[in-house]
């Protein structure tokens, strides 16, 4: 529904909060760059002088005021419908990662102030269900991809987790600073920029949070690689993938992966799971988590 022009100007600049905040201005920052995509061409329209679409088309697609939606992409913190946000998605055709992150990144602002308190360690519970998955790598996570616990076949695999605080005990800083991981995973391009992609669009409702904020400032100011990917502003939703690894016999090794999020447990945290990709992978992953067995004496 259109908005009245005498009810916007009703609405004071500082609604939501006293000051613009972060959630708000990356709310502002997303919309001005998904509507400047040059994909979104009118029909019909001739010469522009703009790429990709006005304020005005945007604001008449989704049937809401030019004065409101200016306002969402000057980062004022007010606050939107969901059907406001999915009308904004239909003006804006944006995919399904893009559409869900633009109602992440509402909902942040909608919220008064970040309420996320990153978890610090994995439950007794969770520990001892990772620890059941004897034959297949997996790991717990918090919102900021801190690994608060690994199996002992996660270790075998991708390497100990605790090696070096602040560096193996983060997936995205091990990504990126962690020279074993990028000889370990034969795509690590893909893996690097797909990791990328999934953590700005799983952090949208986390964009206010200073320690949040504070880890990705750090990790790009020490990877200038990191740095480039987050500037892409890329966006992927977990789903299930698949990542080649050089296993710890040297063998290839591909592997399905996918996280999901324990029942029961804080809001930030979830599991992730990698299993064979195949018979072949199946293969190499069990010669590779077989205990070393007693060595055998020459025979005389």
């Amino acid at each position: 529904m259109v908005m009245p022009a005498s009810v916007a100007k009703k609405v004071p600049a500082d609604a939501g909060g006293g000051t613009t905040t972060l959630a708000a201005r990356a709310l502002g920052d997303f919309l001005r760059r998904m509507r400047s995509r040059p994909a979104l061409a009118v029909a019909g329209g001739g010469r522009r002088r703009v790429t990709g679409l006005r304020r005005e088309e945007v604001a008449v697609a989704a049937n809401i005021s030019i004065t409101w939606y200016t306002w969402l992409e000057q980062g004022r913190p007010v606050r939107t419908s969901r059907r406001t946000v999915r009308a904004l998605a239909r003006a804006l055709r944006l995919g399904e990662a893009e559409a869900a992150h633009l109602a992440r990144l509402a909902d942040a602002v909608a919220t008064a102030a970040p309420r996320w308190r990153r978890t610090a360690q994995a439950s007794p519970a969770l520990r001892a269900m990772v620890d059941g998955f004897r034959d297949a790598p997996a790991y717990v996570v918090n919102g900021r991809w801190d690994v608060l616990h690994a199996n002992a076949a996660a270790g075998t695999v991708l390497g100990s987790f605790e090696a070096t605080p602040g560096v193996t005990d983060n997936v995205l800083a091990r990504l990126f600073l962690d020279p074993g991981w990028r000889e370990r995973f034969l795509d690590w391009e893909a893996v690097a920029s797909s990791a990328v992609a999934q953590f700005r669009a799983a952090g949208g409702r986390l964009v206010a949070h200073p320690d949040w904020n504070a880890f990705v400032a750090d990790l790009a100011a020490r990877s200038p690689e990191f740095a480039r990917a987050w500037e892409s502003h890329a966006l992927a939703d977990p789903h299930l993938r698949r990542k080649r690894l050089a296993g710890p016999g040297g063998e290839p090794l591909e592997l399905l992966y996918a996280s999901f999020a324990p029942e029961g447990e804080p809001e930030d945290v979830r599991v992730v799971l990698y299993v064979p990709a195949d018979d072949a992978a199946r293969g190499v992953l069990a010669r590779a988590l077989r205990p070393a067995g007693p060595r055998r004496r020459p025979a005389r």
